[in-house]
């Protein structure tokens, strides 16, 4: 019998992808394990209510905060509870007064593990907290007298290392388990063992709901990602171009300096190469340093260290990279192998230091984390935020909800509200909120909500007073001079003064909210909002994609919502080396970008990567910056073309979709090379020996009889090159377009997956090559997400750079001189036997290629000359991953 009978009812229409997984729901828990991942805004929770409820037994749910919780046993009170029945004698947020569904924050979890008492708070002291006492409770009894046997994990793996064990004692503890798991963003980037014991603990996905299909079905509304820059101020770029200067000037000055030149040239190892060699092949990058810096100097060394890289003496020109390497080597990591020459060594140091090149014992030529963090929290991104809420008013006027995060309140700041004298020029949520109250925009109506600091416009006070009356709590508010603006003090539960300024930001008494990240960022629940700001330093999928789901929710006040999504970057141009970069925070955006999925804005196609956002190259020069911007605008207050983009795009894809997780690179990367000459070249030597043995059986056809054994020998001869031609033949034609050559290369890799058993579905799954223009593209079709991210990482890491590998793939014997070498993936290189399965799968693409391990002498020699002289070191920056959304049936 279901307790639940006659309690709990949905009340409403489930949404297509909902119905499809409680469809499924009975196979999915075959195991006791059911695990879904799906958008934020996607209804998870809802979802996760009717599983439970389907499960019919006492329920413990767990959140990763206080907010997330309450948001839970409010969704089942007023989306599930039947009349009849008081909401206190089914639901609780207390352990100590647990109910047949008891929901409970992690933290609090581990606390009664512990048995600990105290005050449990979210991430920074930010967000609400609250008071336990556990000390008397006994975990086993819980257990027993709640009769709990299903457990709903929301958004597990936000768990700090402690409250993973304790989380996995407690259901161990649990008979007959049934356990729910329900993420937005499951840890795909994170390491194998963190991967393994995310998937050990809520069991392998049974469906991931993409943001795509929920834009399709309406229950997200169309979004686009922008992308607004800022050059830095005339403080941050002296700053910036100070630094350059000086480390240019260091670069200039050691590379001829005579005293470094002769110590760097007296290292023990260019002394005794044979005796140091492995200590070198141990820090290639190192090694080569000191070879390229003598070689630039004209030092003569061993030839002995030039076999050894490979290189035939053919070294690259001395860059600050380089250098850099050197002078960690020489003033920390290998100090002992050069000469003692302590007075030099101080005063390069200190001069090093006095120009900003040292920092904790790390020498910087080419990036300063000091100017990096710098440029990160610019002060130019207070006049980006202006001008993207000027755009985003004058197009929405009254309709607009836009919130911005940032990571801290800036509290301190709070003196400078309403004093003009007083400057704003650091991100948090006080400046921003003052910066842009002294820009005067009119009729706009700012608003702060954090854990500490909450503001309003003074005349909202007799609707919040009504908002906190029928809440049961009271609340104050405190006049910030003569600004309009007023302090707000509540007394009650502190997350009563969320759902009170939540509502009347809603309702349209505040058109601007700036918040914090670890009060508003994750879980709290606002579908007006239509434009969000990301003023946060966060560049990892996970907390980026959680924010971003605050702007995508469908709202029933506008039914023909969109959502601008703003990040925000400060961009230099910088030389490194010989090439230039964007120096600031474009790297972490780059990172963002990865696994957003949208539309792009230069075709109709939804994809990842920040390429799709058509920002152009333009990028080194103010006016490139101020005319890039411009055109972003532009895109941004135009809404309908975004809904149109969105329905162009959505309208190729038939039935089911799917997300494809592609690596593209560059034809040239796959470009036929040695393996294809060689077989070219024994494609001519055996129809040479076909047109030969031919003549030569011919001249005995009419000088001898057929029955000679010369004939024979002949006969044989010929059958003999016959196979040669149809078996390099055969070579040639697989290898001859750098398509074929990848599509070989694809199914290598995933039948060495198949093979060692990584693939979660290998019987739905096939390895697709595609071309697009100049760009070839791999990706696998069916399995799993996680089999899709795993093929894509190993085929990354097989065309990518060598690093340092377990193992190589490397011809065998003495052809080793002239082929090429590749990196078996980590996850085919973990054990020996894994990476003879994948060289075994290669052989058809590679020819005899065999595993070399790379953690001997010999071993170590040979990754060196791989990472050398491997044609996919040079080509590195062509190669980049993305996802594509496709139909099933393409």
């Amino acid at each position: 019998m279901n307790r639940y009978d006659g309690v709990l009812q949905f009340c409403g229409t489930w949404r297509t992808y909902q119905q499809r997984v409680l469809d499924r729901a009975e196979t999915y828990l075959a195991d006791r394990k059911l695990h879904i991942v799906a958008a934020p805004g996607s209804g998870k929770t809802t979802l996760g209510i009717e599983l439970i409820r389907r499960q019919g037994e006492p329920c413990l749910i767990l959140t990763p905060s206080i907010t997330i919780r309450e948001q839970w046993i409010s969704r089942m009170e007023h989306g599930f509870l039947m009349e009849g029945n008081d909401p206190a004698d089914w639901f609780s947020n207390d352990l100590k007064e647990s109910r047949p569904i008891t929901a409970v924050t992690y933290q609090a979890l581990h606390s009664c593990m512990k048995r600990q008492k105290g005050t449990l708070s979210g991430e920074d002291g930010e967000g609400e907290s609250e008071t336990v006492d556990y000390s008397d409770f006994d975990v086993r009894e819980f257990i027993a007298g709640s009769g709990v046997r299903t457990v709903c994990l929301d958004e597990a793996h936000h768990l700090r290392s402690e409250w993973w064990k304790a989380l996995e004692e407690f259901l161990g503890q649990i008979p007959e388990l049934t356990l729910i798991s329900l993420t937005a963003t499951p840890p795909y980037d994170s390491t194998p063992a963190q991967w393994k014991r995310y998937i050990d603990l809520c069991g392998p996905i049974d469906e991931e709901i993409f943001t795509p299909e929920l834009v399709r079905e309406g229950s997200l509304c169309p979004h686009q990602d922008y992308v607004y820059l800022n050059w830095p101020t005339k403080e941050e770029e002296k700053a910036a171009r100070d630094f350059s200067g000086q480390a240019q000037e260091i670069f200039r000055e050691l590379r001829s300096d005579k005293v470094f030149v002769r110590m760097v040239a007296s290292h023990r190892g260019i002394l005794s190469p044979m005796e140091y060699g492995e200590k070198f092949l141990d820090h290639p990058k190192y090694f080569s340093s000191i070879l390229i810096f003598l070689h630039e100097n004209q030092v003569p060394f061993s030839p002995y260290l030039k076999e050894l890289t490979g290189t035939k003496g053919r070294f690259p020109g001395l860059s600050p990279a380089w250098m850099e390497a050197l002078l960690q080597g020489f003033l920390y990591d290998d100090a002992d192998a050069y000469p003692s020459d302590a007075a030099y060594r101080e005063q390069l140091t200190a001069r090093l230091k006095a120009a900003g090149c040292i920092r904790r014992n790390k020498v910087q030529l080419e990036k300063n984390e000091e100017i990096g963090r710098l440029l990160t929290a610019s002060r130019g991104k207070l006049n980006s935020i202006v001008e993207i809420v000027r755009a985003e008013y004058g197009s929405m006027g009254e309709r607009l909800r836009l919130l911005v995060l940032c990571d801290f309140i800036k509290k301190e700041m709070l003196s400078a509200v309403g004093d003009p004298e007083k400057p704003v020029h650091e991100i948090g949520a006080v400046p921003i909120f003052e910066n842009l109250r002294r820009k005067e925009i009119g009729g706009l109506r700012l608003g702060v909500l954090s854990g500490s600091v909450v503001i309003l416009p003074s005349d909202t006070e007799q609707e919040l007073r009504a908002l906190a009356l029928s809440a049961g709590c009271e609340c104050s508010m405190t006049p910030l001079g003569d600004t309009g603006y007023s302090r707000v003090s509540v007394r009650g539960s502190g997350h009563r003064i969320v759902a009170m300024i939540t509502e009347l930001f809603s309702r349209g008494g505040i058109h601007v909210l700036i918040g914090t990240k670890s009060l508003l960022g994750e879980g709290w629940d606002s579908p007006c909002i239509n434009s969000l700001i990301l003023a946060t330093y966060v560049g990892s999928f996970m907390l980026s994609n959680q924010m971003r789901g605050r702007a995508i929710r469908v709202w029933e006040g506008d039914l023909e919502k969109t959502g601008n999504i703003w990040h925000l970057a400060c961009i230099l141009p910088q030389k490194y080396g010989e090439e230039w970069g964007l120096a600031g925070d474009y790297e972490t955006l780059e990172r963002r970008f990865r696994a957003f999925l949208g539309v792009s804005c230069t075709e109709d196609v939804i994809e990842s990567g920040i390429g799709r956002l058509g920002l152009g190259e333009n990028l080194d020069s103010k006016s490139g910056v101020r005319q890039c911007n411009e055109k972003t605008l532009r895109r941004a207050v135009d809404r309908k073309g975004l809904r149109r983009s969105w329905e162009r795009s959505l309208k190729v894809i038939h039935e089911e979709m799917s997300v494809e997780e592609t690596v593209e690179m560059d034809e040239e990367l796959a470009a036929p090379g040695y393996l294809f000459f060689n077989a070219v070249v024994c494609e001519i030597v055996s129809a040479l020996c076909l047109i030969f043995s031919l003549g030569f059986r011919m001249s005995l056809r009419a000088a001898l009889q057929w029955e000679s054994a010369a004939a024979l020998i002949a006969g044989l001869f010929m059958l003999a090159a016959c196979v040669g031609v149809v078996k390099y033949g055969v070579r040639i034609f697989g290898l001859c377009t750098p398509q074929k050559r990848m599509r070989q290369a694809a199914d290598g890799i995933l039948g060495a997956l198949i093979r060692t058993g990584q693939v979660e579905e290998p019987l739905h799954c096939r390895a697709v090559v595609e071309q697009s223009g100049t760009l070839a593209f791999s990706y696998l079709k069916g399995g799993s997400t996680r089999d899709k991210t795993l093929f894509a990482k190993c085929a990354a890491e097989f065309w990518g750079p060598i690093d340092n590998p377990r193992y190589v793939l490397a011809l065998r014997g003495g052809r080793r001189r002239t082929g090429e070498f590749y990196a078996v993936p980590e996850a085919l290189g973990r054990k020996k036997e894994d990476a003879a399965v994948f060289a075994g799968c290669m052989k058809r693409f590679l020819g005899p290629y065999e595993a070399v391990y790379t953690r001997t002498p010999e071993g170590r020699r040979l990754l060196l000359k791989a990472r050398t002289r491997s044609f996919v070191n040079k080509n590195y920056r062509r190669l980049t991953d993305k996802k594509r959304v496709k139909s099933e049936f393409e």
